[in-house]
Protein backbone atom coordinates (compact mmCIF):
# COMPACT_ATOMS: atom_id res chain seq x y z
CA UNK A 1 0.00 0.00 0.00
CA UNK A 2 1.25 3.50 -1.13
CA UNK A 3 2.26 5.82 1.97
CA UNK A 4 -0.18 8.92 -0.04
CA UNK A 5 -3.25 6.52 0.06
CA UNK A 6 -2.67 5.21 3.70
CA UNK A 7 -2.24 8.98 4.76
CA UNK A 8 -5.14 9.76 2.66
CA UNK A 9 -7.09 7.06 4.76
CA UNK A 10 -6.18 8.10 8.07
CA UNK A 11 -6.87 11.88 6.86
CA UNK A 12 -10.51 10.74 5.68
CA UNK A 13 -11.05 8.82 9.14
CA UNK A 14 -10.11 11.92 10.60
CA UNK A 15 -12.13 14.72 9.00
CA UNK A 16 -15.16 12.81 7.52
CA UNK A 17 -17.27 12.91 10.38
CA UNK A 18 -18.90 14.91 13.12
CA UNK A 19 -17.18 13.73 15.99
CA UNK A 20 -13.49 13.76 14.75
CA UNK A 21 -14.40 17.45 13.23
CA UNK A 22 -15.79 18.63 17.20
CA UNK A 23 -13.14 16.92 18.25
CA UNK A 24 -10.46 18.98 16.36
CA UNK A 25 -12.29 22.38 16.63
CA UNK A 26 -12.22 22.10 20.63
CA UNK A 27 -8.47 21.55 20.26
CA UNK A 28 -8.02 24.28 18.36
CA UNK A 29 -9.74 26.25 20.07
CA UNK A 30 -7.76 25.63 23.01
CA UNK A 31 -4.82 26.22 21.45
CA UNK A 32 -5.89 29.44 20.60
CA UNK A 33 -6.97 30.16 23.82
CA UNK A 34 -3.39 29.17 25.08
CA UNK A 35 -1.52 31.88 22.30
CA UNK A 36 -3.98 34.36 23.04
CA UNK A 37 -2.98 34.15 26.96
CA UNK A 38 0.37 33.83 26.35
CA UNK A 39 0.79 36.50 23.80
CA UNK A 40 -2.13 39.48 25.94
CA UNK A 41 -2.32 38.63 29.22
CA UNK A 42 -0.03 39.20 31.72
CA UNK A 43 0.22 36.76 34.77
CA UNK A 44 2.09 37.25 38.69
CA UNK A 45 2.75 33.70 38.63
CA UNK A 46 2.96 30.95 35.47
CA UNK A 47 -0.41 30.38 33.94
CA UNK A 48 -2.01 26.56 33.37
CA UNK A 49 -3.64 27.46 30.14
CA UNK A 50 -1.22 25.10 28.23
CA UNK A 51 -2.11 22.06 30.17
CA UNK A 52 -5.64 22.32 28.48
CA UNK A 53 -4.89 21.12 25.03
CA UNK A 54 -2.29 18.58 26.20
CA UNK A 55 -5.08 16.90 28.47
CA UNK A 56 -7.46 17.02 25.71
CA UNK A 57 -4.81 15.20 23.01
CA UNK A 58 -3.88 12.56 26.06
CA UNK A 59 -3.03 9.73 26.01
CA UNK A 60 -0.53 10.61 23.14
CA UNK A 61 0.57 13.67 24.66
CA UNK A 62 1.48 12.87 27.46
CA UNK A 63 5.03 11.14 25.46
CA UNK A 64 6.07 15.07 25.65
CA UNK A 65 6.29 14.86 29.39
CA UNK A 66 8.97 11.70 28.77
CA UNK A 67 11.48 14.21 26.43
CA UNK A 68 14.70 15.00 28.54
CA UNK A 69 15.16 18.05 30.32
CA UNK A 70 17.41 19.34 27.51
CA UNK A 71 14.36 19.91 25.42
CA UNK A 72 12.51 20.94 27.76
CA UNK A 73 14.41 24.15 28.64
CA UNK A 74 11.53 26.78 27.90
CA UNK A 75 13.06 28.08 24.25
CA UNK A 76 11.18 28.89 21.38
CA UNK A 77 11.93 25.41 20.20
CA UNK A 78 9.87 23.89 23.19
CA UNK A 79 6.90 25.83 21.56
CA UNK A 80 7.30 24.21 18.22
CA UNK A 81 7.83 21.09 20.02
CA UNK A 82 4.83 21.67 22.36
CA UNK A 83 2.33 22.87 19.14
CA UNK A 84 3.27 20.12 16.76
CA UNK A 85 3.20 17.59 19.42
CA UNK A 86 0.02 18.50 19.95
CA UNK A 87 -1.48 18.72 16.62
CA UNK A 88 -0.05 15.35 15.90
CA UNK A 89 -1.59 14.01 18.94
CA UNK A 90 -5.15 15.33 18.27
CA UNK A 91 -4.78 14.26 14.65
CA UNK A 92 -4.19 10.98 15.66
CA UNK A 93 -6.74 10.82 18.37
CA UNK A 94 -9.64 12.45 15.73
CA UNK A 95 -8.38 9.59 13.32
CA UNK A 96 -9.04 7.12 16.08
CA UNK A 97 -12.40 8.72 16.99
CA UNK A 98 -13.78 8.35 13.47
CA UNK A 99 -12.60 5.03 12.91
CA UNK A 100 -14.69 3.92 16.07
CA UNK A 101 -17.65 5.98 14.45
CA UNK A 102 -17.73 4.10 11.18
CA UNK A 103 -17.01 0.85 13.08
CA UNK A 104 -20.91 1.63 14.99
CA UNK A 105 -22.31 2.63 12.23
CA UNK A 106 -24.99 0.60 11.96
CA UNK A 107 -25.06 -0.29 7.99
CA UNK A 108 -27.95 -0.70 6.03
CA UNK A 109 -29.52 -3.87 5.43
CA UNK A 110 -28.94 -5.86 1.70
CA UNK A 111 -31.38 -6.29 -0.28
CA UNK A 112 -32.95 -9.97 -0.53
CA UNK A 113 -31.61 -11.78 -3.61
CA UNK A 114 -33.92 -12.34 -6.28
CA UNK A 115 -34.63 -15.73 -7.85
Amino acid sequence: MNVSRRFRSLYVSATDNWLSRAYLAVVGAALAFVAFDTLFVSHPDASMAGVVPWLLTAPLSLLLTLLPDAVLDGTGSFMVLYVVGIAVSAFVNAAVLGACLHRLRPTPPRAAPTA
